[in-house]
């Protein structure tokens, strides 16, 4: 198998391709962190003191993704050109989790009349340099001319950073005809269907939702949950409109958001298992709510524990132990019902229960059993520090047959299994043709082979969506699944192709 999947990734090409390939996904994948964190920074300095743990966390995070850029002696420069952010000139490939925020940084840049910021390396770099830099960006809206008093205010407080005008208005959105840098760019958002485009943003926007609530816990604030219920009808209506692009969104995966994308994912395979044992609508609302809930005891403390690649032993594993009371902790202190903290305390707390019980203890409630299988599902085929590579979807589906009884509840892994199929929306297929495939979701009650699409190398290295096959005896050419990956390990974004 590895010199199988050796054989496919290099497939015929220079060692030279493959490093200018890699270089350029690398590059893209940087320009993305570096939006994010200046989007971040953004909204901390308009809300946080200096003296917050959170302002000094971003303000240092944004300052290390500078520094990594300035390694080489170079400047790092945001454009937006035609609705899309370029870094020195590579167009920025967004991940399904960064759309959102995307579109609110070009909305935030054309309201300034920026069509750029081109930051200057420098030996060093002080947390208030930074400060006064992105205050004087937040601040320029004020002025009758925000892109001549940006120039002004930053040229005398921090030269490092230089804004470029936006020139005859090409940073407003719509189909692009060439980048800054004369590449071909066509960026068409008219042809997208207005269910996958509906579907993307309220996956952004629940993760913005959980992002917030969560750091508003943090801070001691109270919060409320009427947004996360309006998320949760959302993804319910999508559900029920389209049910093959709502299994893929749960695909998603995002290394930096890792426990927002993990929340949100297992809200939406626990209410399409949910569904699938016959719950009512207003169940559902409740279950999806539980699953977003259901990691909130995640803390920094968690994350740090969680991050350490070997054994966890000590305060590590008790930390790693105790975040499903942590998220009871953090349900009881939320702006709702109490009817409705009720309701969901007690599946929180359950969703890392065993099946098996000992007659001394009431078994997991219904929720906390459909909760610990989709928990169970994402948590294996995402990242992990302590896993060498996340799961496959397939060997996923696999391992979870054979605890069932255990530590899961058999019917409803059997129900999860029947949903999602042998291979599970998001697969990355080798075929004995030495072809990768990826699978999408298939249609409730139809064969077990999925539908799925040919991944076809092209001329830069990457993996485009090719034609659609038939697996299986009605597949015209033969193939047969030899194996199966993980896109996660395999470096791809199942998302980008299926939504």
């Amino acid at each position: 198998m590895e010199a199988l999947e050796r054989q496919l990734s290099t497939n015929g090409r220079k060692p030279s391709e493959i490093k200018g390939a890699d270089e350029r996904r690398r590059r893209s994948q940087s320009g993305e962190v570096l939006l994010y964190d200046l989007f971040r920074i953004l909204q901390v300095v308009k809300i946080h003191q200096s003296n917050n743990r959170l302002f000094y966390d971003i303000v240092a995070s944004f300052k290390a993704t500078l520094f990594n850029f300035w390694e080489e002696g170079r400047p790092a420069t945001l454009t937006l050109y035609r609705g899309r952010f370029f870094l020195n000139d590579e167009r920025i490939t967004y991940s399904p989790s960064m759309w959102a925020t995307a579109v609110k940084m070009g909305g935030f840049f054309q309201e300034r009349g920026l069509g750029g910021l081109k930051l200057e390396p420098v030996e060093k770099l002080s947390d208030d340099a930074i400060v006064a830099a992105v205050d004087a960006i937040n601040k320029c809206i004020r002025s009758p001319n925000p892109y001549e008093w940006l120039s002004a205010a930053l040229s005398e407080t921090a030269p490092w950073m230089i804004p470029t005008k936006d020139e005859g208005g090409k940073i407003g959105e719509g189909g692009a005809e060439a980048s800054a840098g004369g590449r071909q760019t066509i960026v068409r958002t008219d042809a997208m269907g207005e269910t996958r485009r509906q579907a993307r943003n309220t996956y952004s926007h629940g993760l913005t939702i959980i992002r917030n609530l969560v750091n508003r816990l943090s801070e001691g604030k109270i919060t409320g949950i009427q947004k996360s219920k309006r998320v949760v009808e959302e993804l319910i209506d999508l559900m029920s409109d389209n049910f093959r692009l709502y299994l893929a969104l749960s695909t998603i995966r995002d290394l930096g958001d890792q426990l927002f994308t993990h929340s949100l994912n297992v809200a939406i395979l626990s209410m399409a298992l949910g569904r699938r044992v016959g719950l009512s609508k207003v169940d559902l609302e409740r279950l999806g709510l539980v699953a977003l809930f259901h990691d909130l005891g995640k803390t920094t403390d968690f994350m740090t524990a969680a991050d350490k690649p070997e054994t966890l032993e000590g305060r590590d594993l008790a930390v790693v132990r105790n975040h499903a009371l942590g998220s009871v902790a953090r349900i009881i202190r939320l702006n709702a019902s109490h009817a409705m903290k009720l309701s969901m305390i007690r599946p929180v707390s359950e969703h890392h229960t065993s099946v098996k019980h000992d007659g001394h203890r009431k078994p997991p409630s219904l929720a906390g059993r459909i909760l610990a299988v989709a928990d169970h599902y994402d948590a294996m085929t995402s990242w992990r520090p302590w896993r060498a590579e996340p799961m496959s979807p397939s060997v996923a589906i696999r391992t979870m047959a054979k605890s069932s009884g255990s530590d899961l509840d058999p019917l409803l892994v059997r129900l999860f299994i029947e949903m999602m199929g042998p291979w599970p929306v998001g697969s990355v297929l080798v075929l004995d043709s030495k072809e990768l495939a990826l699978t999408e979701a298939p249609e409730p009650g139809t064969s077990i082979y999925p539908p799925a699409f040919l991944l076809v190398r092209n001329p830069g290295g990457t993996l485009d969506k090719g034609p659609d096959i038939k697996l299986g005896p009605d597949d015209p050419a033969g193939r047969k699944i030899v194996g199966s990956l993980s896109p996660v390990a395999y470096g791809l974004q199942a998302a980008d192709y299926l939504i």
